[in-house]
């Protein structure tokens, strides 16, 4: 039996779905009580993201997730005490992982809890199941055997690893790009906009639980370049740098002279769909998140930066009083670049990519609107509701009307056919009008029909383009994803198209996804990346396809950790005794360090199994559009982002019936 106690009783306990979920799964531990027995043994820890810190007894002072020696049969107490103020649970796991001992989860700084419990030769690890990639310790019971932490860890990357590194990665990558690097039109910048921000910022202070925002000197960015350098130009002030609470924003900002200076639909949208989806997943974590992460904040910052982007680029942001990317006629067809500080457009093309990346992101800014959620509705909306709806019906009809299937072809590649139909699917989920849906459900047919007369009876689906798995990836990920539609039905042709990808494409030896091309070197951009994510995560949260979780875990570990696609992490996923252990920032190379964000492109050298960065910039397009990917695959604390993506199931707040249009 174990007892768990609490220093301010049952009031204080922090509770979410998933804790109470792996409470209730305990077998043969007992229920958690309120009795309290004698204890023979006691061992004292204190919680802390970084690792469990080891207080009691002398024998592990000071040691960092010490391994804990237990007897079979006797009874021992474990209290912690939460130093951080993130929310933290001992959860202690047999060999295979499950849970034998648990407390809840807690978020108060400097509560403790306790727990009682009988020890016996199945105990294996002690973990928060909240942070588990960086605390968890061994156990070591009196037969002597215990297996490191490190050598378990490097031998078993697994899909609650790898989905936790997407978690973080897709936090890194948005939270950089929008608040921190400058590499973008930023807001405020005239005195109108000041004080509108000034007026703003006290209404969204007014609705949150902290008195600052929890960045300094943000760069809040409306309107993102299409290109960056994210080398730091001094030495960055951050918590993960120096002894300081907060992110200095000033101190990490990008070099503007290595910056494009242009802006694309194609940036914009995808970093605002990125700031959309942690704004949802914000408000779904407001019990758990601690007070100093500010996710009220948060959530209202992102909303509001996400309308002032609508208005900038769509409305009247532009030299002719026209949205900033529009053609400046009432068709809201969108021109591909445009440079603010010449107040030029310089690619005046409407491009299939740049409309399927605008329609996806005022989809789901739709669904922010119309459900009411926090960071929309407070401190009051920038732009209504119904306003946001006609924008996204108005670049659907434009898009609808300009890309029909033979089109994106002859601009592109079948791969793009299915980044189109994944939009068209979030589209037709958030029309406007029956019409203009049952336009969405032909729309979709017509561009699946498109793709089924490119794909062979193998799965194989044919393409012009250098990756052949991303292609696979995005294109089963489209057909699932405009399946959501009434009347759309491409499971079957999503199914063969995904097991091509996880079977064909897979190679073992490297733990990754062959490119295809068989010349020797797998070459794998962020935007591939993206795509294989979004396939595998469609395969497994929409056909449940045996396997491919594994993989995913493999291809991540390999492409992200050890290839280096990601090229920083921060403390609160950085583990030291990983496999590929990321560099902080300031370590990341440079004079001063680099960001945690993604690179553009690496290979790897399957004749020397060696990976290498080819391409050191910062495409934000790319970059975000996989961030998105990642948050919808991505799981924290064992809870994952809710619908994992699919369109349609994430549109009302946390405590509020879902609907669906299928």
């Amino acid at each position: 039996m174990n007892h768990e106690h609490s220093s301010d009783g049952e009031g204080g306990a922090i509770r979410r779905r998933a804790m109470l979920k792996l409470a209730a799964g305990i077998a043969g531990a007992g229920v958690l009580g309120d009795a309290a027995t004698a204890q023979s043994t006691t061992y004292r820890l204190g919680a802390k993201i970084s690792g469990w810190q080891g207080r009691e007894p002398a024998a592990i002072r000071g040691q960092t997730n010490p391994t804990l020696t237990l007897e079979p049969g006797t009874e021992y107490e474990v209290v912690w005490e939460n130093l951080d103020g993130a929310p933290h649970n001992f959860t202690i796991t047999d060999r295979d992982g499950n849970s034998v001992v648990s407390t809840e989860t807690m978020s108060n700084q400097g509560e403790t809890r306790s727990v009682t419990f009988t020890a016996s030769e199945a105990m294996s690890q002690y973990v928060c199941t909240v942070h588990p990639s960086t605390m968890v310790g061994d156990i070591r019971t009196g037969d002597g055997t215990t297996q490191t932490t490190q050598d378990a860890q490097q031998a078993a990357y697994d899909w609650r690893e790898a989905t936790w590194d997407s978690y973080w990665y897709s936090l890194y990558n948005m939270n950089t790009t929008i608040a921190v690097s400058g590499v973008g039109v930023l807001f405020p910048h005239n005195e109108q906009q000041q004080k509108l921000f000034t007026q703003r910022l006290e209404g969204i202070l007014k609705n949150s639980d902290v008195d600052r925002p929890p960045i300094k000197n943000p760069n809040l960015n409306v309107a993102p370049f299409t290109e960056g350098d994210p080398h730091f130009t001094q030495k960055p002030v951050a918590p993960f740098s120096a002894d300081v609470e907060r992110i200095h924003a000033d101190t990490m900002a990008w070099d503007r002279s290595e910056m494009s200076g242009v802006v694309s639909p194609a940036s914009v949208a995808w970093t605002h769909l990125k700031g959309v989806t942690w704004a949802k997943n914000f408000q779904a974590h407001f019990d758990v998140l601690p007070s100093d992460m500010a996710p009220k904040f948060r959530t209202q910052l992102l909303a509001t930066v996400a309308q002032l982007a609508i208005k900038t680029t769509l409305v009247d942001g532009g030299p002719d009083g026209n949205g900033a990317l529009t053609k400046g006629d009432d068709s809201l067809l969108l021109v591909s670049g445009f440079n603010p500080k010449q107040g030029e457009v310089v690619d005046e093309t409407a491009r299939p990519t740049h409309h399927a990346a605008m329609l996806w992101f005022l989809s789901d800014m739709t669904s922010l609107a119309n459900g009411g959620w926090y960071g929309y509705v407070n401190p009051e909306p920038l732009i209504p509701a119904r306003k946001i709806q006609q924008l996204t019906d108005g670049v659907a009809k434009a898009t609808m009307e300009a890309f029909p299937p033979e089109t994106i072809l002859e601009m592109g590649t079948t791969r793009d056919l299915g980044v189109m139909l994944g939009a068209v699917g979030w589209y037709g989920t958030h029309a406007g009008s029956e019409r203009l849906r049952s336009r969405a459900v032909e729309y979709a047919n017509a561009l699946a029909s498109a793709v089924e007369e490119r794909t062979a009876s193998s799965g194989k689906v044919r393409s012009e383009s250098k990756n052949q798995a991303a292609t696979q990836g995005v294109v089963g990920q489209g057909l699932l994803w405009a399946s959501q539609l009434p009347n759309v039905t491409h499971e079957e042709t999503a199914r063969s198209v995904l097991t091509y990808l996880l079977k064909d494409l897979w190679d073992d030896d490297a733990g990754t996804f062959a490119d295809g091309t068989g010349d020797g070197a797998y070459t794998i951009t962020a935007r591939d990346a993206g795509d294989i994510t979004g396939g595998v995560n469609a395969a497994d949260a929409v056909l449940g396809i045996e396997g491919a979780q594994e993989k995913y875990a493999s291809f991540y570990n390999q492409t992200f950790n050890r290839g280096r696609l990601q090229r920083a992490e921060r403390p609160p996923s950085r583990n030291e005794d990983a496999e590929f252990t990321l560099p902080l920032p300031q370590n990341a190379g440079g004079e001063f360090g680099q960001a945690a964000v993604y690179n553009t492109e690496v290979t790897y050298d399957t004749g020397a199994d060696e990976w290498s960065v080819s391409n050191d910039r910062f495409t934000t397009a790319q970059a975000l559009y996989t961030a998105n990917q990642d948050i919808w695959i991505g799981q924290w604390a064992g809870d994952f982002f809710e619908g994992r993506g699919v369109p349609g199931t994430n549109d009302s707040p946390p405590g509020q019936q879902q609907t669906t249009t299928r």
